[in-house]
């Protein structure tokens, strides 16, 4: 029996040790692909950090584009109110030989002064008049032309600020249009990337799921051979302590019995050997 039971522990624990050595080469194999998948979500969480980061930047630069868009739409505004003033004053001259308000009062004050103070004839006196009604309306347009003159010459100090300006904001405009631009691509590439990395993420995870399974699955049946080693050795050993003891109890028996006879033949006064004495010391008879 003993034979047999060692027998089947050599048995188990060489399919045992085939298990171990197959666990080991999966659990390489399952740490390889935790390994590639870890490095994998770590990659895409870095692309789709880096996706924000240029949505935001591109974000930013399309609110800075609308600024300069106000800014240049604004200052276009005051350029065309300028040009208006311009086309307007050309409009009021053209064609035209407009004398100083200055001059044209002078000339009303000297005919006023000579209906009053010279006997002038009906006619002449009319034609005075009529002169000044004429020069009043020249006094009209002198002044109109003046203030149009003295708005235009203000204007003028802002025109080329504004068309400096207009450049300026144009030209942010231009730069803040391809900045966000390269940043919209920039986002599109990390996303789009960012896509392909999880599906390769996934599929490693689910391939390290299948291997934790296969490793799982082996080492459950190491421990159920482990278990049944364990117990075939206990029960080995406790057979053997059995053995042992019927022998020790059958050699007691024996030797109990080897005793009484030995006792029999020493109380019927016959002689005994030294052996014999050791026998009944042994036997508890003496």
């Amino acid at each position: 029996m003993g034979s047999s039971v060692d027998d089947e522990i050599i048995k188990i624990s060489l399919e045992l040790k085939a298990l171990e050595s197959e666990a080991e080469v999966h659990k390489k194999e399952f740490s390889i692909l935790k390994q590639k998948r870890d490095e994998k979500n770590a990659q895409f969480s870095d692309l789709i950090k880096k996706g924000k980061e240029n949505k935001e930047l591109r974000d930013k630069a399309n609110e800075e584009t609308k600024k300069y868009k106000a800014l240049r739409e604004e200052n276009g505004i005051k350029l065309k109110s300028i040009y208006d003033s311009l086309n307007r004053l050309k409009e009021a001259t053209m064609n035209k030989d407009i004398a100083s308000s200055s001059e044209i009062e002078k000339k009303i004050d000297t005919i006023e002064w000579k209906l009053e103070t010279e006997v002038l004839s009906i006619d002449k006196e009319r034609q005075l008049v009529d002169m000044i009604k004429n020069l009043k309306i020249d006094l009209k347009e002198s002044k109109i032309h003046e203030e149009l003159s003295k708005e235009v010459r203000f204007s003028k100090k802002d025109l080329d600020v504004l068309k400096k300006n207009s450049e300026e904001y144009h030209k942010k405009v231009l730069e803040l249009s391809d900045e966000s631009t390269k940043y919209h691509e920039r986002m599109i590439y990390y996303f789009n990337t960012s896509e392909d990395v999880k599906k390769e993420a996934d599929i490693l995870h689910k391939n390290y799921l299948e291997k934790k399974k296969q490793v799982d699955e082996l080492y459950d049946k190491i421990r159920e051979f482990r278990a049944k080693v364990k117990g075939l050795e206990i029960n080995s050993r406790k057979s053997e302590k059995q053995i042992k003891e019927k022998k020790i109890k059958e050699k007691k028996l024996e030797l109990s019995k080897k005793s009484e006879g030995i006792l029999e033949k020493f109380k019927n006064g016959e002689k005994l050997t030294l052996e014999e004495l050791k026998i009944l010391q042994a036997g508890g008879n003496i």
